[in-house]
Order: C-alpha cells, then sequence, then structure tokens
C-alpha cells in the first residue's frame, strides 16, 4: 500500500539525518512532501530590537533560506529514486505556530507518518524535542518518526526500502499491541526481521513481612503470555524475528534504558513504540520512556499514539 510521507525539513544536522531516514522509510511509489516552516520575525524579536533592523528583509532572508532547504531535499530524494513534492509553510499567512502548521499539513494532506529531526532548527529558533516535536506528537493523529541530531546515519537503498532489522516494545496494553501490528507490517513490507522486547518493571520494594513472591510471578507470566502472543502473530505474519524478556529492578535504570540497550545489541534500524501503553504498574507516557528514548537511542524512534490508524 501507497503511503504519504510528511518530511518536516530546516537545514539542520538533525533535518538531514530526518532525510535519509525518510528515504529509507519509503518504497518504490510511495509519496513524499517536503515541508519547511518560515516563521514570522516580527514574533521573534522585541519591539525595540525589531526597530533596529529590517524586519521585512529577515523574513525575506528566511524565505529565500527555506527555498534552498527545500531545494537540496527534492534533489536528494530524486537521486533516491523518489518523486518528492516541496511545500513552504509561511507562519505569518497562517497564524499558526510551527507544531500546528505541521499537524494541520498532515491532516489536510492525508499523512500516514511524519518525519522529524528532533534537535534542529524552527526558523531561528531551537527546537528541542521537549518543545516542537513533543507537541507535533502530542497532538498528531498519525505516526511521527522522531531522528535525533546524534542518531546514526542510514545509506538508503535506491531501490526503495532499508530497512533490515526492527525493533518494538511491547506490553500488554492495546496502544502497545497496535504498535506491534505496525511494526509487524513493516517488517513485512521491507523484508526486514523483527525483534519483540518486553520489559518486566517489577513492583517493589516491599515490606520485610510480605512475601512478594505470587506477586512477582504474576508479573512474569503476564510477560510471557505477551511474549507467546507476540510469536504466533510473527509466525501467521511469515515474519523472521525473536522475543526477548529483559527484568527490571525497582531502583537503578529505567524502562527506557532497557529498550535502548535492546536496540543497541540488536543493531535495530528503527526502534517502534506506543506512546500511552502500561508496563506493569507505571505508565508509559509520552513524557517518560517514549520521550526518554527517543532522546537516547541513538537511531530513529516511531511513536505510535493510541488513536493512530495500524494498517
Amino acid at each position: 500500500m501507497t503511503k504519504r510521507i510528511l518530511l518536516a525539513t530546516d537545514g539542520s544536522e538533525s533535518s538531514r539525518r530526518a532525510l535519509r531516514e525518510a528515504a529509507a522509510f519509503a518504497r518504490n511509489g510511495d509519496m513524499i512532501r517536503v515541508i519547511h516552516t518560515v516563521e514570522d520575525p516580527v514574533t521573534l524579536v522585541t519591539s525595540a530590537f525589531g526597530k533596529l533592523i529590517d524586519l521585512e528583509q529577515v523574513r525575506r532572508d528566511m524565505q529565500r533560506e527555506g527555498e534552498e532547504h527545500l531545494a537540496r531535499a527534492v534533489l536528494y530524494l530524486r537521486e533516491e529514486g523518489l518523486d518528492p513534492q516541496a511545500h513552504l509553510l509561511d507562519l505569518r499567512t497562517t497564524g499558526e505556530t510551527v507544531p500546528e502548521a505541521m499537524t494541520r499539513e498532515a491532516n489536510e494532506w492525508g499523512a500516514d507518518i511524519i518525519i522529524v529531526g528532533t534537535h534542529g532548527r524552527s526558523g531561528v529558533r531551537r527546537a528541542m524535542l521537549g518543545s516542537v516535536a513533543e507537541q507535533i506528537l502530542r497532538s498528531a493523529e498519525v505516526p511521527v518518526m522522531l531522528v535525533a541530531g546524534e542518531a546514526r546515519a542510514h545509506l538508503p537503498s535506491r531501490s526503495g526500502g532499508h530497512y533490515e532489522r526492527i525493533l518494538v516494545a511491547l506490553d500488554d496494553s492495546e496502544t502497545s499491541h497496535r504498535a506491534f501490528e505496525y511494526a509487524l507490517s513493516l517488517a513485512r513490507t521491507h523484508g526486514a526481521s523483527l525483534r519483540v522486547v518486553h520489559v518486566l518493571d517489577m513492583p517493589g520494594p516491599f515490606l520485610e513481612s510480605f512475601d512478594p513472591a505470587p506477586v512477582l510471578d504474576a508479573v512474569r507470566a503476564v510477560g510471557e503470555q505477551t511474549l507467546k502472543w507476540a510469536t504466533r502473530r510473527l509466525h501467521e505474519a511469515g515474519v523472521p524475528g525473536d522475543v526477548e524478556m529483559r527484568e527490571l529492578q525497582p531502583a537503578g535504570e529505567g524502562v527506557a534504558d532497557q529498550i535502548i540497550a535492546a536496540g543497541k545489541e540488536a543493531d535495530a534500524d528503527v526502534i517502534v513504540l506506543g506512546t500511552h501503553g502500561r508496563r506493569g504498574f507505571r505508565r508509559f507516557t509520552l513524557g517518560s520512556v517514549a520521550e526518554d528514548t527517543a532522546r537516547h537511542a541513538g537511531r530513529p524512534v516511531l511513536l505510535l499514539p493510541a488513536h493512530a490508524p495500524v494498517e
């Protein structure tokens, strides 16, 4: 099935990596729309400072710079055998913020996924994971792939499609199962293997008088059933892969650390996560596990909102 890929570019290093990632993600026939947002310089400076410079010239320079970024991105994607579109979004005209403009563009164009660098620049301001990218994640109705500036670069295949190894974190929640199905479909499309990781977030510590064994056994039993289900789905889909259970103790490293370690050990091309699942007794929230994973994974992280469609 043909996908519509919305790619944000601003000329930064993370943006260039996101560009390469979009080429790696895309298959022959997929549509890519590259967008660049131009913020109104009037909103970025104080009125006193604005009197000292020609803000209209600054705006024209920003527009020209945006057009150059788009042209370079389009050229690269065409060299990769793709047929991209380019769109410059003028925020003075729309009166929107960067996240608002990007999510509106995704909705109106019918994007299937948004790909964005997490440490690029938006106009003349830095687009940190905790601001622009997170706002996009909170409002997007489709999967969002975050590509950090320090993430490793891919060399896309000109024949279309690049992924060989995909990792998905799975728990017993509906959102997590949807992320698994998305990862399964992605692996099947790319002919990739899929590693499924379930992190046991063990409860505790307990009072000395309390025997935790039954509780811990119950948590492990849920994990075993979750991985048994995943193994069956891998077999049904004809996708090569394996499952792994990793145990997290009450104190010390977090779930994101275990997911990141699993991604490194598997040499995964991308990590897929649901953004509102549950692990054990603690909530798997956008602001914790998903964000920590995206920030430190050193590889692209594809986040599936709870309401995002799954093929």
